[in-house]
């Protein structure tokens, strides 16, 4: 499976940061739509150990409902212990991509009661380098300040 590179394994970390022991937050950054990162799932068995599950989103209302511009869904391996800067200890997979607009999703890894079963490597691939972008993007519009 795919892994995020280190520079967004960086961003991301710091966006894990701020949830601080909570599930979710929502940073809100004027000029852009609201960013929210959720832990959906733990205790994920992957081949590199035990994982959490979030959802990284933007999102806008149309009519009333919310739309994901986009959401992706990353598997985390965090195995720093009490070094918190040894990133190379972390292991983000993307699993998920959904934009609404275009009603787009594509799940690049499936997990089944809790275990990742299957994956499709292209699909993880394109995924992973779409989200070091944005996350290289959500770090130069401010989201970490």
């Amino acid at each position: 499976m795919k892994t995020l590179n280190k520079n967004s394994n960086i961003i991301f970390c710091a966006l894990l940061g701020k949830l601080n022991g909570n599930d979710y937050i929502e940073i809100d950054n004027e000029g852009f739509m609201p960013l929210v990162l959720e832990r959906i799932g733990e205790r994920i068995l992957t081949p590199y150990g035990f994982a959490c599950h979030y959802s990284l989103l933007h999102y806008y209302k149309q009519m009333g409902d919310m739309m994901r511009d986009p959401e992706m869904r990353f598997i985390v391996v965090d195995q720093r212990l009490a070094d918190t800067t040894a990133y190379e200890k972390v292991k983000i997979i993307p699993s998920m991509f959904q934009q609404d607009s275009i009603g787009l999703f594509e799940e690049s890894v499936l997990i089944i009661d809790s275990i990742t079963k299957k994956y499709a490597p292209q699909m993880n691939a394109d995924q992973a380098a779409f989200a070091n972008l944005w996350l290289s993007n959500i770090k130069s519009q401010g989201f970490l300040d």
